[in-house]
């Protein structure tokens, strides 16, 4: 009897937790990038709360190591947003001199919903959204595909990339040798002007001369794979 009262809390507790994953879409960013345009000297993105009650929406904007030189700031980083409604966020830009390369931030948004006080078993789930933030200068064309820019080598088991563009550059982690097929990942999911990356194959490369990633486009969204060639 003991047996299957503590079974049926268990079952209890795993549907109660079940129930509130289902409900806990939290804070939904409407786009899965966010484009600052310097002339601009700012943006907005809007943020639905899909919950089916009122949150605190906090915005938080996270600085890239190696990328200075601009700062973002958001004149709402705390805010009430009922269920179902849309908050639009305004950004505001700021830069030491004008800017010749794109940079790259992230911004997370969060839902702090309110506490049940009279429901002790109620789990409250969280969840955090991260999306990008490219940040593009004034006089700097729109390049639509950067990552053909890109300069890759091979010595040894080792490919090195080199990004000597002025445009952030976003792909997958793995890459693919050519025509040996051998795989390997590089450290981060984008690649900063001016920035130099290394990924370590576990065998040698001598014999391949291509190098197939998994860029993703000015706008976020994956592209077909490309093979580039690799200098020795």
């Amino acid at each position: 009897m003991l047996h299957l009262k503590k079974s049926a809390r268990i079952v209890t507790l795993l549907l109660i937790v079940k129930s509130a994953a289902a409900l806990a879409t939290g804070m939904v960013p409407e786009s899965s990038l966010l484009i600052i345009e310097e002339q601009d000297k700012g943006g907005s993105i809007n943020v639905k709360n899909t919950d089916p009650h009122p949150s605190l929406l906090y915005t938080n904007i996270v600085d890239i190591p190696d990328d200075n030189g601009v700062h973002l700031s958001v004149t709402q980083p705390v805010t009430r947003v009922e269920a179902g409604q849309t908050q639009q966020l305004r950004f505001i830009l700021a830069t030491d001199a004008p800017l010749k390369t794109e940079h790259l931030k992230r911004l997370t948004f969060e839902g702090i919903p309110p506490k049940d006080k009279g429901n002790h078993n109620r789990i409250a789930i969280n969840i955090r959204q991260d999306i990008p933030v490219l940040i593009h200068p004034a006089n700097l064309p729109v390049v639509k595909d950067a990552w053909t820019l890109l300069k890759w080598s091979t010595a040894g088991n080792t490919v090195t990339v080199k990004n000597d563009s002025p445009y952030v550059i976003r792909l997958a982690e793995n890459l693919v040798s050519q025509p040996s097929g051998t795989q390997m990942k590089i450290k981060q999911t984008y690649i900063l002007p001016g920035q130099t990356l290394n990924a370590q194959a576990n065998k040698s490369l001598a014999g391949d001369s291509q190098l197939k990633f998994f860029p993703a486009s000015r706008y976020g969204i994956d592209v077909a794979s490309y093979t580039a060639n690799l200098n020795k």
